[in-house]
């Protein structure tokens, strides 16, 4: 499937407009709480992939890319010439302790093996009190394991002639739940939103999960 990586992403953010709706979810209120709390030092935007979310930030002058795909990072490059970006391991960010001003990370985090220590560097390198703002799917909720076994499961296996549920359980190695009781050990929860039914506030019923946090 990592072979397929590239070829497969435009599946799910350009080719059926449901999908579109759910990517951008997390995208849309991310965005929402930059605005609400905009900063003039440098940000990261950790596990940021081809950049889908940079068409959603309007100054990329303070803004840094990591990840640790250099072809994800050459996509960026592409549409964005003068972007900043840092090919590494998030276990060993290379910036010093309390340099970041503010951190997002949207449909990252739940591919991350060894979450906790992750988190620990991530919160290192951000400044007292700077707010790390968080897009995850539902993994390991209901409504998100049933449209997926609906939807792209079929898909993909298809497509690709692979075992794709094996392949999700080793690339989402985290569910939502774990995501957000492992952020509270370095930051503190500001807000919460979840997609499309934040009126019911379970992982279980959404599709999308959103948290605006901040650094103890």
């Amino acid at each position: 499937m990592s072979a397929f990586f590239d070829d497969s992403a435009s599946y799910f953010t350009d080719n059926n407009s449901v999908f579109s709706a759910i990517h951008e979810s997390a995208h849309r209120t991310t965005c929402k709480w930059e605005q609400r709390w905009p900063v003039s030092d440098w940000t990261i935007d950790i596990g940021c992939g081809q950049g889908y979310h940079w068409k959603y930030v309007s100054d990329h002058s303070r803004l840094i890319g990591f990840d640790i795909r250099l072809e994800s990072l050459m996509k960026i490059r592409d549409r964005f010439p003068d972007a900043i970006l840092v090919q590494g391991n998030l276990l060993s960010l290379p910036f010093k302790s309390a340099s970041i001003a503010r951190a997002s990370s949207v449909y990252a985090l739940e591919h991350i093996y060894f979450l906790e220590d992750a988190l620990m560097e991530i919160a290192r390198i951000l400044a007292p009190k700077a707010k790390f703002l968080i897009g995850l799917p539902c993994e390991g909720g209901a409504a998100w394991t049933l449209g997926r076994k609906l939807t792209s499961e079929r898909t993909m296996s298809r497509r690709y002639n692979l075992d794709y549920r094996r392949y999700i359980a080793l690339e989402h190695c985290n569910t939502a739940a774990r995501v957000e009781k492992a952020l509270k050990f370095h930051f503190r929860p500001l807000e919460r939103k979840l997609f499309p039914f934040d009126f019911l506030p379970f992982i279980n019923t959404n599709l999308t999960l959103s948290i605006a946090s901040e650094r103890l």
